[in-house]
């Protein structure tokens, strides 16, 4: 069993987790933690050395309230990458949302991060509410299924891809061609391995009934 070290009532403690392909690495998100502000949120490392569970804690170097980094997490199969979303961060508006990578420095053993925010983000779109990472960690997927480029709620996902040469997450956005109001596109993600597909739910949609899905 793992608990946090530091916690408290109302952190939420489990509220999304992911592992490592060979399970000596867990990330585990804490989205109502209040290091930052209440319900800023925090996310938890945990590697296994030897029998024992060794604990390292993340928090946004820019979180505040409200932001509940950690919301949802994903960690690549090698264990040295990891997203975290942080869907009620207001960079870009109200619940407009970010999420950041974080990549472990082999020498260093700090873990660096990167700020994801959408290129075209509005408020409500609630974009890290669902996040996933490839196994080496190159390519990502984020949905803001709030999005309303099909109409309210229709929702998008955006692709980032690590250019290697510049270091720089290079954003694709996707939408449903035929989205439509309420969709919630985005809504649930994930991406393969190799990063070269993707899944994206859209649990609202109505092809088959109000809701019905897709």
């Amino acid at each position: 069993k793992l608990l946090a070290s530091d916690g408290t009532s109302d952190d939420d403690f489990g509220k999304s987790v992911s592992i490592s392909g060979d399970g000596t690495t867990a990330l585990v998100g804490a989205a109502f933690d209040q290091d930052n502000g209440a319900s800023s949120g925090s996310v938890y490392i945990y590697s296994l050395i030897g029998s024992v569970w060794q604990e390292t804690k993340l928090i946004a170097s820019d979180g505040a309230s409200g932001d509940n980094f950690g919301i949802r997490v994903s960690l690549s199969s090698d264990g040295t990458a990891a997203i975290v979303g942080a869907w009620g961060d207001n960079d870009n508006g109200s619940f407009a949302g970010s999420a950041y990578i974080y990549n472990l420095a082999w020498l260093s053993g700090v873990w660096e991060e990167t700020k994801l925010l959408a290129n075209d983000g509005a408020s409500n779109d609630n974009f890290g509410i669902r996040v996933s990472i490839s196994s080496d960690g190159t390519t990502a997927i984020v949905g803001a299924y709030g999005d309303d480029d099909n109409g309210s709620y229709s929702g998008s996902a955006y692709i980032y891809e690590l250019a290697l040469l510049s270091g720089e997450w290079e954003e694709t956005k996707l939408l449903a061609s035929d989205g439509a109001s309420d969709d919630d596109f985005g809504k649930s993600v994930s991406i393969s391995s190799d990063g070269s597909t993707a899944i994206v739910g859209a649990h609202g949609d109505d092809d088959n009934g109000s809701y019905s899905g897709s």
